[in-house]
């Protein structure tokens, strides 16, 4: 059975564009060998909607607004009339809350063979500047990318013709922003395993039971990596960030509830019992005993 693209996202992350073919609210518009370009259509609140791009992509906003936020946390906000180009590799997060108009965005995905054709006849040669990041938001104060929409023959079935409308796409994103760097998000190659905004990560996700290695595979870093971004976003490291979690999470299990010490240190992934209370003792002044039996005085 088809699914929207919240009820896929609730467990995934969204590989686009191949994940967008199984969504009830996209649908293909043109499409030549591995290029494709959808038109996703939006009537209620989407947010925290985790995403990569397989291909490079092309976003055009025909009516709404759509708020984008990447894995260093920095925050675009898309509306109506907006364009954007991300590279193959990106890993972002999508918010939509619909105010007066439904969302409708045009997304253009551009395969290789087509890239390295529109590369070969502007002579661009070379290795992509790595630091090119992976925002490049075009203004369009001419209405230029609709008046291109609105030139698309969609009843036109020949992969030539989209080939075409595609070389001429990309001439128009460069024509109409910094080609320099444009130039550089086509070149780059996404890592293997893309690196994921960790407070999204951290703050959606039940991670009480995982190791800061756990942690720093999930998030798509090197533990080294992990820790100093890690360290730059909260101000502290990801071992003492996680036992403050646990313990707070445990302390809420002994004070709201009949949760034994036993029961709340493996909850929030304390294998030795005695380490349990000793940390939780620094923490609070008193033992998860003492907490219990304080508790238990009170209901009295």
């Amino acid at each position: 059975m088809m699914k929207t693209v919240f009820e896929y996202t609730r467990e995934n992350i969204l590989v686009i564009p191949q994940a967008l073919y199984a969504m009830k609210d996209v649908s293909v518009v043109m499409q030549g060998a591995n290029s494709v370009m959808f038109l996703k259509h939006l009537e209620h609140d989407l947010v925290d909607v985790e995403f990569y791009t397989n291909y490079p992509c092309f976003v055009y906003i025909e009516s709404g607004c759509e708020v984008l936020t990447n894995a260093q946390n920095e925050v675009i906000e898309l509306q109506a009339g907006s364009a954007i180009f991300l590279p193959q590799g990106a890993t972002l997060h999508s918010d939509y809350v619909k105010q007066t108009q439904s969302l409708r965005a045009c997304l253009v995905f551009f395969d290789q063979q087509v890239i390295t054709e529109y590369l070969s006849k502007t002579g661009i040669r070379g290795a992509a500047n790595t630091n090119s990041g992976d925002f490049y938001v075009i203004h369009d104060r001419q209405a230029d990318f609709q008046s291109f929409m609105a030139s698309l023959k969609t009843d036109i079935t020949e992969p030539g013709y989209f080939n075409v409308k595609l070389q001429e796409l990309l001439h128009l994103i460069a024509w109409k922003g910094d080609a320099q760097r444009f130039h550089a998000l086509l070149l780059s190659k996404g890592a293997q395993t893309p690196k994921r905004n960790l407070r999204r990560l951290l703050e959606a996700h039940d991670i009480l039971h995982l190791s800061v290695r756990d942690l720093a595979l999930l998030s798509g870093r090197s533990l080294s990596s992990f820790q100093r971004d890690f360290k730059a976003s909260y101000q502290t490291t990801p071992q003492k960030w996680l036992q403050e979690k646990r313990l707070a999470h445990a302390h809420r299990l002994l004070d709201g509830g009949d949760c034994s010490v036993t029961e709340a240190a493996a909850a929030v992934g304390y294998e030795n019992i005695s380490h349990f209370i000793r940390a939780f003792r620094l923490k609070y002044g008193q033992t998860p005993k003492q907490l219990k039996t304080k508790q238990l005085k009170m209901a009295k």
